[in-house]
């Protein structure tokens, strides 16, 4: 087919534009200028086959009624669901529950175990960056996330006074869309700061490793994804509720299925793995805190 130059023209222009959308709507490169100090991390890189280090993570066990969110793993410490591989990565496994399994003589709801760890009571943290090297599970129906909540928790607090921040939640039904959310009270479940949106790879994450983050000082958090900042939320934001981010939080790892968040399991899927290649909690400009218990 031939084009006038008219008809050239007019096609330039438009891919110009296209270009100049695609540019525009990309996350935000992390500023380059700051001085980070590592101030911990787990590197997972030994080559014996072991669990999470006790000195800093302990485990949520059995299925607590859904966790509030109607997800249906029972949670353990078996190492057939948390191990390292040998490789340099923690693993969280989801495995589906088999029919003659004694859980579901008391947890008739569940149809996988994985696990969740956390550090409440032995590590928290305060400011500055936290981030993690992950790989997501596929299958709709995988819930996976690296997450926080308010260390007050543990000293009675509730949810969600105490607030949360979830540096990465994943949906194996949407393969190439990572959340990052803050919940506190007056804007928490569906009304979380970012539910309902999120930043699309170009590619699914879980065909590989990518880079999950925060950097949070007073009165703000930033969101980082392979360290393109996709998102940020103030204490302005979120007025006249309260901003309950400027304390220590404590940190947590967990492969959930099913639930509220993510309510479609696929009855095919029989397994999935949510791989940690490392954390890593560093200071900016001198400004963040770890807390040891």
């Amino acid at each position: 087919m031939k084009f006038s130059s008219l008809t050239r023209l007019i096609v330039a222009i438009l891919s110009a534009a296209s270009l100049t959308f695609v540019v525009a709507s990309a996350p935000s490169q992390s500023a380059t200028a700051a001085t980070k100090k590592l101030l911990w991390s787990q590197e997972f890189n030994g080559t014996k086959r072991v669990g999470v280090d006790k000195r800093y993570f302990t485990h949520d066990l059995g299925n607590g009624f859904g966790w509030g969110n109607n997800e249906k793993q029972y949670y353990t410490a078996s190492s057939s669901n948390i191990l390292t591989d040998g490789k340099g990565n923690l693993v969280i496994t989801a495995k589906r529950i088999p029919e003659t399994s004694s859980i579901l003589n008391f947890c008739d709801d569940c149809q996988f175990t994985s696990a969740k760890v956390k550090t409440a009571d032995k590590l928290g943290f305060m400011y500055g960056r936290l981030e993690a090297r992950i790989k997501t599970p596929a299958g709709s129906g995988m819930w996976p996330a690296f997450w926080m909540l308010g260390a007050s928790l543990t000293d009675g607090d509730t949810w969600p006074d105490c607030g949360e921040i979830d540096i990465l939640e994943g949906k194996g039904s949407e393969p190439n869309r990572v959340y990052g959310t803050i919940h506190g009270p007056g804007y928490f479940g569906g009304d979380g700061s970012q539910r309902g949106y999120g930043f699309d790879n170009m590619v699914p994450l879980t065909s590989g490793f990518n880079v999950y983050a925060i950097e949070w000082r007073k009165n703000a958090i930033d969101f980082y994804f392979n360290n393109n900042k996709y998102y940020s939320i103030t204490a302005a934001q979120v007025k006249p509720n309260a901003w309950v981010f400027n304390k220590e939080f404590f940190l947590i790892l967990n492969l959930a299925t099913g639930g509220n968040f993510e309510p479609n399991i696929d009855p095919s899927v029989q397994s999935g793995s949510l791989s940690i290649d490392y954390i890593r909690y560093y200071s900016i400009n001198g400004v963040g805190k770890l807390i040891k218990h």
